[in-house]
């Protein structure tokens, strides 16, 4: 880590790190985070109970490192509340969760932090990220996922027009603004599978409710510039279960107007009864499309573009907005 910079003028930053049984990517990611040349006060590393030796190896590295802490469940938690959690625990007044497997540019948090301190309009900076293949332990760039507004106008729009706030995980929030508005919700469907609903969309949850202060012009920016590598493995929690992550944005959605109208939230088994026989034909046909392009992305990203080409006109069948939506947001490189 660089020395130039004055801590006293610089922000306080915890970076939380989430991790479970990742053994094979977390230290080459603590290597990133530790590399930033802007001061980190702390890495906060959560083992959600791994069964692999990632927490040996994290509890190791934080005994040579004192700026990294590693808290362990005793038991799996799941994503939310390992983030809840990092949300308490941190020490510093601005909170970069970054997964266990993803790997920072060097100057990734400088960059954020230095348009975070100069506006207090904002609740967050964002940016954009690589693409790079779950297996590769050296990141090679697939292509762009470009998400959020890049400037006031544009987020503020999005706020006028009941927009989703969608960011990427690695965006740089004021740790008081998190915890105003509940941090990351727990518990929402009880259920005798076990399935934690929690654990879907928990960032754009929370990054929604944060956004409800664009009344009082706050809002989120991105910087249009890749500055961390993204990995999404064929296995994550979201692929596995696509119409689950669908069926939360929408209930997000719901939730987000009902407030910006003074209406209460529904409860998410409240919302799911509510919902009609012809909704939910139209949510079957959107979530078949998702699943469609997700399989495309793991296609393209395993060299093979004839079954990415199928994929994708399934989805242009199933879902022309899609595919409009896709092109604004994610670009490719063979």
């Amino acid at each position: 880590m660089t020395d130039f910079l004055n801590r006293k003028q610089a922000l306080e930053v915890t970076i939380v790190v989430c991790c479970y049984n990742a053994e094979r990517t977390i230290t080459r990611t603590l290597e990133s985070l530790r590399q930033q040349t802007y001061p980190v006060q702390e890495i906060l590393v959560i083992d959600d109970a791994s069964s692999d030796r990632s927490y040996e190896l994290v509890r190791d590295y934080a005994a040579t490192f004192r700026s990294v802490r590693v808290l362990r469940n005793s038991r799996n938690r799941g994503p939310a509340f390992c983030r809840q959690l990092g949300l308490e625990e941190a020490h510093s007044e601005c909170i970069l969760f970054f997964d266990a497997d993803d790997i920072a540019k060097p100057r990734l948090l400088e960059r954020q932090a230095r348009i975070l301190e100069s506006d207090p309009s904002l609740l967050g900076v964002g940016c954009y990220a690589h693409y790079f293949e779950s297996e590769a332990d050296v990141p090679k760039s697939l292509g762009l996922l470009k998400v959020g507004p890049t400037n006031r106008a544009a987020a503020l729009k999005q706020f006028q027009q009941n927009k989703l706030v969608f960011m990427t995980v690695v965006t740089l929030i004021w740790r008081r603004d998190a915890l105003a508005v509940g941090g990351y919700r727990q518990d929402l469907l009880p259920n005798s599978k076990g399935l934690r609903y929690e654990d879907y969309a928990e960032d754009l949850d929370l990054w929604c409710r944060m956004a409800d202060l664009g009344a009082s012009g706050r809002h989120f920016i991105t910087i249009p510039e890749p500055l961390f590598f993204y990995r999404k493995p064929a296995g994550s929690l979201s692929t596995r279960n696509v119409a689950v992550m669908q069926l939360k944005m929408r209930w997000i959605k719901d939730c987000m107007i009902r407030r910006r109208k003074g209406l209460g939230e529904r409860r998410l088994a409240e919302f799911l009864a509510s919902r009609t026989l012809f909704q939910r034909l139209s949510d079957r046909r959107s979530d078949l499309a998702a699943a469609f392009y997700k399989r495309a992305g793991f296609a393209h990203a395993s060299r093979r573009y004839l079954r990415m080409g199928v994929l994708l006109g399934l989805v242009a069948v199933t879902s022309p907005k899609l595919i409009l939506q896709k092109l604004k947001t994610q670009s490719v490189q063979s």
